[in-house]
C-alpha cells in the first residue's frame, strides 16, 4: 500500500501495532529457542556482558505495557540477553496481570549492589505463596486470569541457570520480587 492509501484508510496505527507485535514475538521466540537449547542434553547458557537497563528497555519497547514499567539504574553484567529479558518480562507481566489497581505499575531498581527489585502494586504474594506457585502447573483455585502455571517456574529456572537467587516479599501494596545477582 502507498502512503496515501494508508492515510486514506487510516491504517497507520494498525500497521504499527502489527509491526510491534511481530517484533516482540520474534524476541519471545528467541527466548524460547535459547531455553530449548539450554534444557537439551549438554546445553550451556551462552552469556555476554549487557547493560540490564538497556536490554530490558529494548525488549519492552515493542510491548503494549512498556509505559507501565519504570526502570531505574541497573548494572552491566554477564547474562543471556534473550533469556534474562524473557524471565524479567514474566515477572513484569505477572505484576500487571494479578493486579486490581486502576494504575497498574511495575518498578525495577537496585536494592543494593547485588539485588534487583521488581516491585508491583498488585495483589501481593508472600514467600510461601511464591514457592507454591513456582511449581510447574501450580495455580490458585478459582483464579479468573488465564494461564498454564508454567511461567513462573520457567522464569525461575532461567534465573537459577544464571546463578541468581530469587525471593519474594508481600508489601502493603503489591509484591517485591528480589533477584540476587552473584556475578557483579
Amino acid at each position: 500500500l502507498s502512503s496515501d492509501e494508508i492515510d486514506k484508510m487510516k491504517l497507520e496505527s494498525p500497521i504499527k501495532l502489527i509491526k510491534e507485535g511481530l517484533k516482540h514475538t520474534q524476541k519471545v521466540y528467541k527466548g524460547v529457542y535459547e531455553f530449548t537449547n539450554l534444557v537439551r542434553t549438554g546445553g550451556e547458557l551462552s552469556k555476554e556482558v549487557c547493560n540490564l537497563r538497556d536490554i530490558l528497555l529494548n525488549f519492552l519497547s515493542s510491548t503494549s505495557y512498556s509505559k507501565q514499567v519504570i526502570i531505574d539504574y541497573l548494572p552491566t553484567i554477564e547474562v543471556n540477553e534473550s533469556l534474562f529479558c524473557t524471565a524479567i518480562d514474566n515477572l513484569i507481566r505477572n505484576g500487571l496481570k494479578y493486579n486490581d489497581s486502576n494504575n497498574k505499575m511495575v518498578a525495577i531498581s537496585m536494592v543494593d549492589e547485588n539485588t534487583i527489585s521488581i516491585q508491583d502494586n498488585g495483589r501481593g504474594l508472600t514467600q510461601e505463596e511464591f514457592e507454591i506457585y513456582s511449581q510447574a502447573y501450580s495455580r490458585k483455585n478459582n483464579q479468573k486470569e488465564a494461564g498454564s502455571g508454567l511461567g513462573l517456574n520457567i522464569c525461575l529456572a532461567i534465573l537459577k541457570e544464571h546463578g541468581f537467587k530469587v525471593s519474594c516479599e508481600k508489601n502493603e501494596t503489591g509484591t517485591n520480587i528480589l533477584v540476587r545477582i552473584k556475578n557483579i
